[in-house]
């Protein structure tokens, strides 16, 4: 019989309720406890998905001896260094909401506490474990041609400014591009040579022409304020593969005249898209089996590629 895998959760909002959902469904996860800065809402949770305990302190926790224990984080951009730091040296695993902090300083200040324990720390970049985005990234792998990808970016920062404190909508490209920017990271091979701003300097709108040591090139088309949806497209010798939504993948290869629409995989649509292939994925690692997770080191490398975007 497998050891069970003890899941602790920081935060109460939407999110947790979501990563919640998503653990529930493979049974090696037990839901051991629970923490948020509003214990009414913690308390809720517990209550409706048996949590075992619900902490109203970060000295109350009390991490079961021998056994795997993994902290999720999903509180407040503002707030997740703050939590970071009273829990950093408890779990032997620790699964953190995006962004690794609201700007890169703050990712460095994590980084670097995280080299204080042996705590392996991961970001939960969902949109890489969409099931659209795993067939995509199959499709195009065996193909050696280069790539040209467009990525399209819609932001609307001022309908958040409500919601958010004013460092996370100055950050918010690091709050919520930081998807768009991350699947830049995944399609492209080899290192970034060149950024080169080709169109716009202001903030809201402009055009980014992102060259790589593999001769993939990247065009960022970063339109906030305006209409439109999210899209990533690529074209390379064997065909045309774009994601629009996201969560949908529909292409059209050379042997082919029309486009072909992939369905939505049901998990995907039953949980928050990317989380139940993230699950599989954290147990995988906790097995010390294969995975795709993204550590620490990738996510602060992410970081840096947001910030230098940020700053053409």
């Amino acid at each position: 019989m497998k050891k069970k895998i003890n899941l602790f959760f920081f935060g109460a909002g939407n999110i947790i309720t979501e990563h919640i959902q998503a653990a529930k469904k493979f049974k090696e996860f037990r839901l051991y406890g629970i923490k948020s800065r509003t214990f009414s809402k913690a308390n809720s949770l517990k209550k409706k998905y048996k949590i075992h305990n619900c902490f109203k302190d970060y000295k109350d926790i009390e991490i079961p001896k021998n056994q795997i224990s993994v902290a999720i984080v999903g509180v407040s951009i503002e707030n997740t260094y703050e939590v970071y730091k009273k829990i950093y040296n408890l779990f032997d695993v620790c699964l953190m909401e995006k962004p690794l902090g609201y700007n890169l300083d703050q990712a460095k200040k994590i980084n670097e506490l995280s080299k204080k324990s042996d705590t392996k720390i991961f970001v939960a970049l969902n949109r890489r474990f969409f099931f659209s985005t795993q067939e995509l990234l199959k499709k195009i792998t065996k193909e050696k041609s280069k790539r040209i990808v467009n990525i399209v970016d819609t932001q609307n920062p001022k309908l958040c400014s409500n919601r958010f404190p004013y460092k996370i909508i100055k950050n918010w490209i690091f709050a919520n591009s930081i998807h768009m920017i991350d699947y830049i990271n995944i399609i492209c091979r080899g290192q970034i040579k060149k950024i080169e701003n080709i169109y716009g300097k202001k903030d809201n709108v402009k055009v980014l022409k992102i060259l790589f040591t593999s001769n993939d090139i990247c065009f960022y088309s970063q339109y906030w304020n305006l209409p439109g949806p999210w899209s990533v497209s690529i074209s390379n010798n064997k065909g045309f593969y774009k994601l629009e939504p996201l969560e949908e993948l529909s292409f059209r290869e050379t042997d082919h005249i029309s486009f072909q629409k992939v369905k939505r995989h049901k998990l995907d649509l039953i949980f928050k898209p990317g989380f139940y292939n993230m699950y599989r994925n954290l147990s995988l690692f906790v097995q010390r089996k294969k995975n795709n997770l993204v550590d620490i080191q990738k996510s602060l490398n992410l970081m840096k590629i947001i910030d230098k975007i940020k700053k053409k």
